[in-house]
């Protein structure tokens, strides 16, 4: 019974030990994650004000959020990559 214990726990040390050789880099760069967080706010404001009190309602919202939402991607492949 002590075999299994002992077994269990040498191969959770060892699979912990190879986790940090193992780690993949980031996929993008800092400045990447930087433009689309900046693209990100850009939307959110733009939404925000397409649906603030006093905003246009119906076909004129949604076209201020199609719009918004055209921006971002846009500006998202505009980053550095």
């Amino acid at each position: 019974m002590k075999l299994i214990g002992a077994t269990a726990c040498l191969a959770a040390v060892i699979g912990l030990s190879a986790s940090p050789a193992g780690a993949k880099p980031p996929k993008h760069s800092p400045q990447h994650e930087l433009a689309v967080q900046k693209c990100t706010e850009a939307y959110e404001a733009a939404a925000a004000a397409a649906h603030a009190p006093n905003s246009p309602k119906g076909q004129a919202r949604k076209r201020a959020m199609h719009a918004a939402a055209e921006a971002k991607k846009d500006c998202i492949a505009k980053a550095p990559k």
